[in-house]
């Protein structure tokens, strides 16, 4: 179907190797010519049944993944060619649409010296810098056709694992920390699925593409700096060098803010996201609690956030 909507706009198709399929049948990556202009290609089109190996898709289920690749279509229409140089995304050529086929056409970041992103830390920190700005630069940003909260494993969308989990303490205080994270003074746009494989960068300049905005959406920026360092640190990385990435980034930001002179107090934004650190880590618990209960990023770190959230609770300090 992808064929017929290339034909549709462009003179000369010329398909050529796949990169990679998308998530259960989703749809492809490839490498492709248009009208002799080299690019790469995601072509998606959810069908109605999803196999998956983990759990049942249900109908609500379903729907998700679909609003989700609506959400980047409108992503890369309306606000990707807006974004500073310090936070760029991946170069969207054109955006097509029929039904529920969609074509994104993009650069090829490899032709433009950017290669993808690897866990060392000059990577890492270039990254959370590019997370900071990004952050700073959407604040208090609604995101009209986005997603009303970013991030794919957000409550309100994720019922079919929050009745999986046991019940416990922490399905108990779900809707409350989730309420935390949601009714925050300051709020911006969040990338949603920031984990490492969504980043290049170029290793002369350190300069970052983002890319794979299927769950961007309004939410406060350390949830995407939890699932960042997450993807990319294992539990002893993550106990012994979380700070150093989180003053890193406290400080990007606060130069973000007002290189971008947004019309707030750094400080306030950074105290508020501060105390939330342990509740988005939280959240994340819970959707892996729902989801996969076993997973290995269920950690040290992680459980340790959890005991700050549950000692805040019941003492009404962190």
């Amino acid at each position: 179907m992808y064929i017929e909507l290339l034909n549709a706009h462009f003179s000369r198709v010329c398909i050529g190797e796949t990169i990679t399929s998308l998530w259960s049948g989703c749809g492809e990556i490839v490498r492709c010519s248009l009208d002799d202009k080299p690019c790469v290609l995601k072509a998606i089109n959810v069908p109605d049944h999803i196999n998956h190996p983990r759990i049942t898709q249900s109908a609500v289920a379903i729907d998700r993944k679909k609003h989700s690749y609506h959400v980047e279509y409108s992503w890369y229409r309306r606000y990707s060619d807006t974004l500073p140089l310090q936070c760029r995304a991946l170069t969207c050529f054109n955006t097509l649409k029929k039904d529920q086929n969609y074509v994104l056409v993009f650069a090829d970041f490899t032709q433009q010296g950017f290669t993808p992103a690897v866990p060392c830390d000059e990577h890492i920190l270039s990254i959370v810098k590019w997370l900071a700005y990004f952050h700073a630069y959407h604040l208090n940003n609604n995101g009209d056709e986005l997603w009303n909260e970013g991030n794919y494993w957000h409550l309100s969308t994720r019922p079919d694992e929050f009745a999986n989990m046991p019940n416990g303490e922490l399905k108990q205080l779900a809707h409350r920390v989730a309420n935390k994270l949601n009714t925050c003074e300051y709020n911006t746009l969040i990338h949603g699925d920031a984990k490492l494989a969504n980043f290049a960068i170029n290793s002369q300049t350190l300069d970052v593409l983002g890319y794979d905005f299927q769950y961007v959406g309004k939410g406060v920026g350390i949830v995407d700096l939890m699932y960042f360092l997450g993807s990319c640190l294992d539990e002893h990385a993550l106990l012994t060098h979380t700070d150093k990435y989180l003053d890193a980034y406290y400080s990007f930001l606060s130069c973000a803010i007002k290189h971008f002179n947004i019309p707030c107090d750094a400080q306030s934004v950074i105290t508020q996201w501060q105390a939330l650190w342990p509740y988005a880590w939280t959240d994340f618990y819970r959707f892996l609690a729902g989801w996969s209960p076993a997973h290995g990023k269920i950690n040290a770190y992680m459980l340790k956030q959890y005991d700050t959230v549950i000692h805040y609770e019941q003492t009404g300090r962190i």
